[in-house]
């Protein structure tokens, strides 16, 4: 079975080629909807966690405030690291289940979305990685006019992302995605034919 890592930062498109992909019937792992279903709904051992790690007032009955907790670690990197380790394992035993489901099926191919590849020191899991690539300016405008994002919080991400000329030298391949999604859609059907062909 070929693994191949899809990653890119904020904006860059994953969320839109991974539901593509999935529309083309590949067999897709989204980290980014795992973690949106620690937030939506959380579990009594998440809600039990965040109030150990003195995060408990960014709970409101069963919400969870992500954009004050993501406000709250930007400045705390104690609990930056504590709350990554709770995510970070529940993403991984979500993967794991996963790729074990697809071994036993006997899955060709693979994807893995990972938007913290590099950052997680993930490359090593995957055969070949995809970098989605988009210019700052473009990345920034983008990000923004997404609901409920300020300049501030955005800034902070993407000093705690890895820079692009540094995900570049870990890429297999890299797609521009500043273009249409049309485009973008064609170069990644490219890049994963080229995989299975040198894989066949």
């Amino acid at each position: 079975m070929v693994i191949v890592g899809l990653t890119g930062g904020i904006a860059a498109g994953k969320t839109t080629i991974s539901k593509f992909l999935k529309k083309n019937k590949f067999a897709v792992h989204d980290s980014d909807a795992v973690v949106k279903k620690i937030y939506s709904k959380p579990t009594r051992a998440f809600i039990k966690y965040l109030k150990d790690i003195g995060l408990g007032t960014t709970i409101r009955g069963k919400n969870i405030n992500k954009n004050t907790i993501r406000a709250t670690i930007f400045n705390n990197q104690k609990k930056k690291k504590e709350i990554e380790k709770y995510i970070h394992t529940e993403v991984k035993k979500s993967r794991d289940k996963f790729l074990t489901r697809h071994r036993i099926k006997k899955t060709k191919i693979v994807i893995l979305d990972i938007p913290l590849l590099f950052e997680a020191k993930l490359s090593h899991i995957c055969d070949y990685v995809i970098l989605l690539y988009l210019p700052r300016k473009l990345k920034i405008q983008r990000a923004l006019a997404r609901k409920g994002m300020k300049k501030t919080i955005l800034l902070k991400i993407i000093e705690n992302q890895l820079s692009d000329s540094y995900k570049k030298k870990g890429a297999d391949f890299i797609i521009n995605t500043s273009k249409t999604k049309n485009h973008s859609f064609k170069m990644i059907l490219r890049a994963i034919n080229n995989i299975i062909n040198q894989n066949a």
